[in-house]
């Protein structure tokens, strides 16, 4: 793609963006003071390569998913936020306590506009300290853990048969002798041991979410189609893979019509994730400064983010 190719591509997007329209070459020729015939000729020439595309005979263009993303990774470094906003960031994260990454999730979905999705997990497997199990409804067991730190776990047990209490007490005292060999009296008992020990056996991922409303706002919204891909990757787990702390990455199109902004997050003693959820037509810039700013405060430091590979 030559320099012009590029100038003209980003602008186009840019446009499209805010009106979600396509977009006339003559507006492209204006904005970049280019005659309108060498615009038409790179747009042919960006069309082939696969950056934009004409819905119809008579429109304008608009970008595919290689254009949306082509100008999304444009976009990195992130420009920074403003010193005087980080400090405050800082200052109301610090003063948070408990609702910390509750807090900066809800912090994250304001400042951007979009969803706001943290996943956290530990570096290594917490030891359990203590452990109450408790029937909820037949064949449904809650555990309740309080792990190396001071954390406090649950995990839902869907079992094949209901435990007594009796059997519950044995499954609690087994977790203090866990690093003996697995010993059940009855097969009941085995299951009901290895379901507990699964439970924890990762240590419990914390995950906050916050502003899924916010997409209502959105043209997009109006497809039903797009609503329910964008609730099912809010609501699920989402790949195990994390982006490396202090990273960055944009997944532009992978679920259908969803962007991803992410920035890695690393603590002594946990690793994670704040994610940013939007149409393809996400305003990357805002996203990504106030994903990796946020993600910058939340570990205590600042610094230059790093290009996602490949």
């Amino acid at each position: 793609m030559t320099e012009r190719q590029r100038r003209i591509l980003h602008l186009l997007v840019g446009q499209y963006i805010e009106t979600r329209a396509p977009v006339a070459s003559g507006t492209l020729a204006e904005r970049l003071s280019l005659s309108p015939a060498t615009v038409r000729y790179e747009l042919i020439e960006l069309e082939q390569q696969g950056f934009i595309s004409k819905p119809h005979a008579s429109s304008g263009r608009i970008p595919t998913r290689a254009g949306f993303r082509h100008y999304a990774l444009s976009k990195l470094p992130p420009q920074p936020l403003p010193q005087a906003t980080l400090d405050k960031l800082a200052q109301v994260l610090e003063g948070a306590g408990a609702r910390r990454e509750a807090l900066l999730v809800q912090v994250a979905s304001k400042l951007s506009g979009y969803p706001a999705m943290l996943r956290l997990k530990p570096r290594k497997t917490p030891r359990p300290l203590q452990v109450h199990l408790s029937t909820l409804t037949p064949g449904q067991v809650l555990a309740v853990a309080v792990l190396e730190g001071g954390k406090v776990r649950e995990a839902r047990l869907e079992l094949s048969f209901t435990p007594t209490e009796a059997q519950l007490a044995e499954a609690e005292r087994w977790m203090f002798r866990s690093s003996e060999s697995l010993r059940a009296s009855t097969p009941a008992m085995l299951e009901l041991y290895e379901s507990v020990a699964r439970a924890f056996a990762q240590g419990s991922p914390e995950e906050y979410r916050e502003g899924m409303a916010l997409l209502l706002s959105q043209p997009e919204a109006q497809n039903p189609a797009f609503l329910r891909q964008a609730i099912a990757v809010f609501e699920s787990p989402g790949d195990a893979t994390l982006t490396p702390p202090g990273g960055m990455n944009i997944r532009v199109g992978e679920e259908e019509g969803i962007s991803l902004v992410q920035a890695g997050i690393g603590l002594s003693d946990r690793v994670g994730e704040l994610t940013l959820l939007g149409p393809l037509r996400m305003h990357y810039d805002r996203a990504l400064s106030v994903a990796y700013a946020l993600g910058q405060v939340y570990m205590g430091k600042q610094g230059r983010p790093e290009r996602p590979g490949g």
